[in-house]
This record gives C-alpha cells, structure tokens and sequence, in this order.
C-alpha cells in the first residue's frame, strides 16, 4: 500500500463515506451473506481476515459467528484496526500486518479472507506466497474484488477515481491468472448487485472521500446526479463484483 493510501486509510472515515452509499442504495443488499454462504467455514475454523478494515463483513455477519472459531483481524493500519476492535470486541483478534510479511507461522489458518485489498498490494506475488505459507494444505484463499465497469458512472463524474486500475491490478478479470503459479482450483463467482442512488449528497461524499478530488467544484457532479433522478427516478451505477476462490494444494 503506497503512503498516500496509508494516509487515507490512517482512519475509517473516508472508507465509512464509501460504506454507507453501497449500504443505503445498493439494489441486492445481501452481499455479506452471499460471501459468507462462498466461504462456509467449519466449526472450529482459522480465518485470517486480511485488511479487515472496519470489520464491514463481520459486522453484516455478526450472528453467524461460530464461538469456535479463531478470527485474526489484520490491516496495515493501526486506525483500521482499532476501528475493528471497537465493532467486534472479544469475538476476534487484531494484528497490525502487512499482507507482504505476514507475523504467523506457516500452516496456521485453514482460509484466508482479502476482501476488496489485493488490488492495493505492490508486490502481489510476494504476498501470493505470504498466503500460501501460511495456509495449511488444502487451506482456501478468498478474495473478493471488482470486475471491469465497477463505478463507470460514478467515475464519469470525476475520472480522477479511476476505478479500472484497480480491476486491471486484482479483478475479477484479471486475478486469477495472478494466483495460478501458487494456488489451484481456482474459479470465480460473481454477485449481482448495482446501485439505485436517489439522493445526490451521498455521492458527493463519496467523491469527497477519494483525497484527489478535494477541492475540485462539485456542481457538475451535483447537476448530473439531480438530472438523472428526476429523469430516470435514480442515478444507476454499474457494480460488477465478485469473489476469486482457490486452494493451496
């Protein structure tokens, strides 16, 4: 994660922002449950969550948490991490880590969950292997990540958001072929989701949270989102997303 992330992300705030406008017009709203019933952990289960973030997934879950289970929470930074620990308390661990140098003995977790963080690794590979060691055999990564057009109309707002790199960097498109020199049975599921905004100021805050368009005049955005609800009933945004499974053998 490059230093300007770590900044943006030092805290949940701008993440939060991002949050909550897939949490209020999102058309299929059950995202966390279907990523829950793709990975089906087993009773006494070892779930390294990578880049846990606010504990978002665990959070949707909650009431599904096996007490059996061993749940490490971990992201790069110490405001993620404190922010996971407030929502979650005593039903997880949390690690301060970096995907790249993982603190944990080899065959120590039966999955590994990566939701929506392998595009921001610099070097995959090496956190690829990170995963792999840490996996006992027949262990399963599952990594959920965005497919081509993810946003495109949110991105047309303020191009600056460029949301293709990260599709382009780990996709759904473009990430398997990236874990196949490491795991194998790997095969990807998608979740049919896409948004329905009718209210202009949370994607305003949306674009806000993205530290390159601060400062940028917001009208254009303001008039395009306006115009599309009155015309259509609701600004749609495309969200191709899925989930990239594999196994280490």
């Amino acid at each position: 994660m490059t230093q300007s992330l770590q900044e943006q992300y030092a805290t949940d705030d701008n993440l939060q922002a991002r949050i909550a406008l897939h949490a209020a017009f999102s058309i299929n709203p059950h995202w966390a449950e279907w990523l829950f019933e793709q990975e089906a952990p087993a009773p006494g289960a070892r779930i390294l969550d990578l880049g846990c973030g606010p504990a978002t997934f665990w959070r949707a879950i909650k009431d599904r948490i096996d007490p059996s289970w061993f749940i490490p929470l971990a992201d790069l930074t110490p405001g993620m991490v404190a922010a996971a620990r407030r929502e979650l308390g005593a039903r997880a661990v949390y690690v301060v880590a970096d995907a790249q140098d993982l603190p944990f003995p080899a065959d120590s977790f039966d999955a590994v969950l990566a939701n929506h963080m392998l595009y921001h690794v610099p070097d995959r590979p090496r956190a690829f292997a990170e995963i792999s060691r840490v996996l006992v055999s027949g262990g399963t990564l599952h990594a959920s990540t965005i497919g081509h057009g993810y946003l495109a109309e949110l991105v047309a707002l303020a191009p600056h958001m460029n949301a293709e790199r990260y599709s382009e960097s780990f996709g759904l498109e473009t990430g398997p072929r990236q874990l196949e020199p490491f795991f194998t049975d790997i095969h990807v599921e998608r979740f049919q989701d896409a948004l329905a905004v009718t209210d202009v100021e949370p994607v305003l805050a949306y674009l806000r949270s993205s530290e390159s368009y601060n400062g940028q005049d917001p009208s254009r955005a303001r008039t395009t989102v306006q115009n599309a609800i009155a015309r259509d009933g609701a600004f749609r945004v495309a969200k191709p997303l899925g989930v990239v499974s594999c196994r280490k053998a």
